[in-house]
């Protein structure tokens, strides 16, 4: 089934079945990007779908994690880009505690010599954390922090690579970019292709858990400029159904996880049969 039926039977089953309930046990989180079905998440059991989002129109949802719950999208070398290539990593997320330590979205390999990146929330007044891997045991090449991770709110992270050097934005607005001193800028791809490739809501074995809702992660083969990262933030608030996913799918995004609930074959079946009501009206 190709993308943009996926998601019109997944809203079908979002709206009419589960109208303000939680979707919960739900084993799949749809891939909205270009990347298709190949990018699509899978949930760990008591991920909650249908819960709050930050994008204010068109009934979007969010994901709740409460204690090692993850999604985790598999190895693709679409979201794996080489260390001199560029990528963003864009998600929102409404912590409602925090050790200081929670991994929100992961790509890192934490083996003897770690690679990849991760972010974490630290205390609400440090804010958030970008790191990026050099490959040498678990040394970092780039340590970026900066915003505020606000218990009870939205924050929308992105942080961006550009092929030599990182930039974090928290709520449309650069928070960091200059490299912690002593650290050597280089960067490792993870490049472990037998093991999920990213980790949502906490690390790969569900370590460093994130107590929060989160929403609209995407990853894009670019470096989106501040200009773009700006627009993103503030048209979560557009009144405009669809305002905020068409830029996010205008942008290029590659994976983008809008927390739809994946339709089950009865809604697909319903959904057709709508369409066909349709159709043969339009005929009349």
């Amino acid at each position: 089934m190709n993308t943009p039926i996926r998601i019109a039977a997944s809203i079908a089953f979002a709206g009419l079945l589960f109208p303000g309930t939680n979707v919960l046990g739900q084993t799949t989180s749809i891939n909205s990007g270009s990347l298709g079905p190949a990018g699509d998440g899978t949930n760990t059991a008591g991920v909650i779908l249908n819960a709050p989002s930050p994008i204010v129109a068109g009934g979007a949802t969010g994901v709740t994690y409460s204690g090692g719950e993850r999604t985790t999208v598999p190895f693709n070398a679409a979201l794996n880009p080489a260390a001199g290539s560029p990528f963003t990593i864009e998600f929102w997320s409404f912590p409602t505690a925090t050790d200081g330590d929670d991994a929100a979205v992961v790509n890192r390999f934490a083996g003897t010599n770690r690679s990849g990146w991760t972010f974490f929330q630290r205390a609400e007044v440090t804010g958030w954390n970008f790191r990026m891997y050099n490959g040498a045991g678990s040394a970092l090449g780039w340590d970026l922090t900066g915003g505020t991770s606000t218990l009870n709110a939205w924050s929308h992270v992105v942080a961006t690579w550009n092929g030599s050097s990182a930039l974090l934005y928290v709520n449309g607005v650069l928070a960091d970019g200059a490299n912690e001193p002593g650290l050597n800028g280089i960067y490792n791809p993870n490049t472990i292709t037998n093991s999920p490739l990213l980790s949502i809501g906490s690390n790969f074995d569900g370590g460093s858990a994130s107590v929060a809702s989160m929403d609209e992660v995407a990853f894009y083969a670019t470096a989106l400029t501040g200009t773009q990262i700006l627009n993103h933030f503030t048209t979560a608030a557009s009144l405009t159904p669809g305002a905020y996913s068409s830029l996010v799918i205008a942008d290029g995004a590659v994976e983008y996880l809008q927390n739809i609930p994946e339709p089950t074959s009865a809604v697909l079946l319903a959904a057709s049969a709508a369409f066909l009501a349709t159709r043969r009206r339009r005929r009349c």
